[in-house]
């Protein structure tokens, strides 16, 4: 299971001690469902001074809350409060799995392009 705000409500305030620690800021963009759950969130660290690239940390919605555009309305919602909290920042850079389809769909539309590639090597230690 992925630890997220979804499945560790304390998640987001270790990572914005995480950012702090740092310099960063944590932006946390989050629905709430009716039932007072949290239904979906999205996570951006800027850098502290407010200008270069702004990384985005993690978007999630619950399955069944999934559908209805949640994660593209919290990633746009985040973007335009970003822009205006953040005037001086350059970009805001997503690392998304090739087989991530759903937020490389959201990604695409709201204009995010592929800047580069990277692999992710495992090696089992317990493997003789």
């Amino acid at each position: 299971m992925t630890i997220t705000p979804l499945t560790d409500p304390a998640r987001p305030r270790r990572l914005a001690w995480l950012a702090s620690d740092r310099g960063d800021i944590l932006c946390t963009t989050a629905v709430v469902a009716a039932d007072g759950e949290i239904a979906g969130f999205t996570e951006l660290v800027v850098p502290g001074d407010g200008a270069g690239d702004a990384q985005h940390y993690g978007t999630g919605v619950l399955p069944e809350h999934r559908g209805h555009g949640l994660g593209r309305w919290m990633k746009a919602e985040q973007i335009n409060r970003t822009r205006a909290r953040f005037p001086r920042l350059d970009g805001l850079l997503a690392d998304t799995a090739d087989d991530n389809a759903a937020m490389r769909r959201v990604n695409d539309a709201l204009g995010y392009r592929p800047t580069h590639r990277s692999a992710l090597y495992q090696l089992d230690l317990n493997r003789p």
